[in-house]
């Protein structure tokens, strides 16, 4: 980790004044049931799982709760947000899940918003009925059809996960409390696809939204990019043509990145950290109590991931004077000059910040996905200036 560059070197590692984390991912499971080709946990370099434990304990999870109610007191919060990741949370089962939110209410001094992030295929009546009475909010992770989804989330025997995702995604919408659950799906991009028919497939399961996420890639391993696309825009043009179907449609379902971009194009900061974000507030517990910065940084290396640091013997204070924390809590500063100096350094942030990392530089790069980025804001700037009503 030391040998990473996070920041400018002009820049101090002192997070802003006031600055919390608000948003706590505990990996309650750090095994999955599906065998994603892109997953950044399995697939990347950083492969720490393999000597974790499967479950958090009941241990680990109290000493986290005690942390977290810890920063509340002394940041001063109100609130906060816990999502129970993976892996796939749901392989914890329903003691441990019902266990770990009864625990959270009864240690943390502030509201919690609760929130699960799944692949769908173990959600059953009697987890809707927990979720339910402490209003878990529900991810599921699917990327479109039968064919998109299944030509990168089997299970481990190859076998199709689409089916048990739709049974789980239809009895959510059978009962309205459960509906009322589902905040969307999370979406991986394959140029492979047409983006009409992600779309399509997406807005014909219900829920309120979606969004999209590029491959998790970087200078050291970059996107695959079609031939000829000399202009590495080929994930802009393919999101571009997604948001003109989407403009088209007049359907009112939400895709989140585009909401983020149309926001910020009228001074809305973002709350997305994957796009236009000036600062974070998001940590990792690792299922043994490690926190982390973010774990998307799995598919750079371990060394990107680890910070020395466990819910054991370390606070939240102290992860926010960790280097690699500090760097997402600062914004725009933590930005290379040539992000610092782009026209549109206010609706992109530089991109995702794994995105960014090389070798040499270490995140002191523009998004490896940086002309993207730019042909499709451009692209839903001539939009919706396009589409302003104009004065006589």
């Amino acid at each position: 980790m030391a040998d990473i560059a996070w920041l400018p070197n002009d820049v101090d590692t002192m997070v802003p004044d006031g600055a919390a984390v608000y948003t706590f991912l505990l990996k309650v499971a750090s095994r999955c049931n599906l065998n994603c080709d892109y997953c950044y946990v399995y697939q990347g370099p950083d492969q720490s799982w393999r000597t974790r434990p499967k479950f958090m304990s009941p241990e680990v999870a109290s000493r986290t709760f005690e942390r977290i109610a810890e920063h509340v007191r002394s940041r001063g919060l109100g609130e906060v947000a816990i999502t129970f990741h993976g892996g796939e949370p749901m392989l914890a089962g329903y003691d441990r899940i019902k266990s770990y939110v009864e625990t959270a209410k009864s240690l943390i001094p502030a509201r919690i918003e609760f929130g699960i992030q799944t692949n769908g295929t173990l959600i059953n009546t009697k987890a809707l009925n927990l979720f339910e009475q402490h209003n878990v909010k529900i991810g599921i992770s699917i990327d479109g059809s039968r064919e998109h989804n299944d030509s990168h989330r089997p299970f481990h025997n190859g076998k199709s996960s689409y089916n048990r995702v739709l049974n789980a995604i239809e009895l959510i919408e059978s009962k309205e409390p459960w509906r009322k659950l589902l905040t969307g799906y999370l979406c991986v991009i394959d140029l492979a696809h047409r983006p009409k028919d992600v779309l399509d497939a997406l807005s014909s399961l219900g829920g309120r939204g979606f969004n999209i996420l590029l491959p998790d890639c970087n200078h050291e391993r970059p996107p695959t990019r079609p031939p000829g696309d000399d202009q590495r825009n080929a994930y802009g043009r393919w999101l571009a043509e997604l948001f003109d179907h989407w403009m088209d449609s007049g359907s009112q379902i939400e895709i989140r990145y585009f909401e983020e971009i149309i926001g910020m194009l009228f001074g809305v900061d973002s709350t997305s950290e994957a796009i236009g974000a000036k600062l974070v507030d998001l940590i990792v517990i690792e299922s043994d109590g490690e926190i982390e910065s973010v774990d998307s940084l799995k598919m750079v290396s371990r060394e990107a991931t680890r910070l020395g640091l466990n819910v054991s013997e370390h606070s939240f204070d102290d992860a926010l004077r960790s280097v690699p924390v500090a760097s997402r809590m600062l914004g725009f500063k933590a930005l290379c000059d040539e992000c610092r100096k782009c026209s549109i350094l206010e609706q992109c942030g530089g991109g995702y910040i794994p995105h960014r990392y090389s070798p040499q530089n270490g995140f002191l790069n523009p998004s490896v996905y940086c002309n993207d980025i730019k042909f499709l804001v451009a692209h839903i700037r001539r939009a919706i200036v396009g589409n302003l009503p104009r004065k006589d």
